[in-house]
């Protein structure tokens, strides 16, 4: 194994698995040794009203795609940490941050990063961007292993051929299921039409809701490889199944979170939808894109673009090895569904112990119940309040959709 896979082994590896389990994370471990995600898949508008961010505020996040570390610098806080065990995610990152930084207009950072292709992105990663990179970062985009190497070249490529948004495990795992849709006779893109909430239900019925009845997804669905593609591990699939009844089937899940993906929000503007069933953002109207590629917030985002920072490694040595007080705003993403209590234990010490007083600290989990009650010792545990009914009312906000649970806690 590489060293990343071996920084990803660690942190999905449960002590007490099953042989099956163990070999489940020892694959998983492999397959996320890879650019997984193009882009964030937690909705910011949920995480900013539980984060309150200031100019005061310090943020320790993991970054996945990188999107929204970018959006939290819209508030002007006084640093962005992000960091992540997939190095690829933080040279995507570096890459951003590096293009907002160098790039001359706020047409050429959306070409990159809006469009995920364009004519012009090579020459002006050439002129602009890769001077500005860090040697690793730009050693990363200029070279490619495998497959990928002999079909695309330099993975700097990936933003002129096929674009941004048809690559990483998780645009693999959407261009699969799409062309299996179209052999149905479905078409998901369909429901980006609608223009009234009726319309996106009628759509959703009619292109989206058969796919969730055929033989083939009833069968692929329940095996817990197939959920690699969306970057869960075993552990977080075993979660998932947790909040099943007798009268339900994980189907049933993926069918629940799809429509409320679909139905529950505008999709004018819900660019996870956008994502989720066209594989690209809403170019021409620009409602459905992340708020770090809208024009108007560009100049603010460019200056505030010194303010972030970026490293490989754990979230937990992170804040161990700062100095106290260094961070008072917490982001996990999906995180606790990946550790074991002792594991959990670690990283939640670290912030009694680091982090400064009525710091917060906020995480997703794919069922609806927050593992930290029940993994972490009482006396630990009661050093933190968890706002549990402002919890489910963020979640019930997330555009997203993909996620069971949303929790908030507060240091006390």
């Amino acid at each position: 194994m590489s060293s990343e896979q071996d920084l990803v082994l660690g942190a999905v590896r449960q002590k007490d698995a099953t042989k099956k389990q163990s070999i489940l994370q020892k694959l998983f471990a492999v397959w996320f040794d890879a650019f997984v995600y193009n882009q964030i898949w937690e909705d910011p508008r949920v995480d900013l009203q539980a984060l309150k961010l200031d100019e005061n505020s310090r943020v320790v996040t993991i970054s996945s795609g990188g999107c929204n570390a970018l959006n939290y610098l819209l508030e002007n806080p006084e640093s962005v940490t992000a960091v992540d065990l997939n190095r690829h995610h933080i040279y995507l990152l570096n890459l951003k941050i590096a293009a907002l930084k160098s790039l001359p207009a706020y047409e050429d950072f959306f070409g990159f990063f809006g469009y995920g292709k364009s004519e012009k992105n090579i020459a002006n990663y050439e002129k602009f961007v890769a001077p500005a990179l860090d040697a690793d970062t730009r050693k990363f985009w200029e070279s490619n292993s495998g497959l990928s190497k002999i079909r695309h070249g330099k993975r700097i490529n990936f933003f002129k051929k096929g674009g941004l948004y048809e690559h990483s495990r998780n645009g693999y795992f959407l261009r699969f299921f799409h062309k299996f849709s179209h052999l149905l006779g479905l078409k998901p893109e369909e429901v980006l039409k609608a223009k009234t909430a009726e319309e996106q239900k009628k759509l959703y019925a009619k292109y989206i809701d058969p796919f969730f009845d055929t033989f083939f997804i009833k069968t692929v669905g329940k095996l817990p490889v197939t959920m690699f593609g969306l970057g869960i591990p075993p552990q977080q699939y075993d979660e998932l199944k947790k909040d099943l009844s007798e009268n339900t089937s994980i189907i049933d899940v993926y069918r629940e979170r799809t429509k409320r993906l679909a139905t529950d929000y505008p999709i004018y503007e819900n660019y996870f939808a956008w994502q989720a069933f066209a594989r690209k953002y809403d170019t021409e109207n620009r409602q459905a894109i992340p708020e770090y590629l809208k024009q108007e917030n560009y100049e603010k985002l460019k200056a505030n673009a010194e303010k972030i920072n970026t490293k490989i490694g754990s979230i937990t040595d992170e804040i161990k090895n700062k100095p106290q007080n260094a961070f008072n705003r917490f982001i996990f993403l999906d995180a606790q569904d990946w550790m074991n209590s002792e594991t959990m234990t670690d990283l939640w010490k670290s912030i009694s112990e680091k982090g400064e007083k009525d710091s917060r600290i906020i995480f997703r989990t794919a069922g609806a119940s927050s593992p930290i009650e029940t993994n972490l010792p009482k006396d630990l545990c009661e050093k933190f309040v968890y706002e549990k009914e402002f919890s489910k009312e963020l979640f019930k906000q997330d555009r997203a959709s993909i996620y069971g649970g949303f929790h908030l806690y507060l240091l006390k």
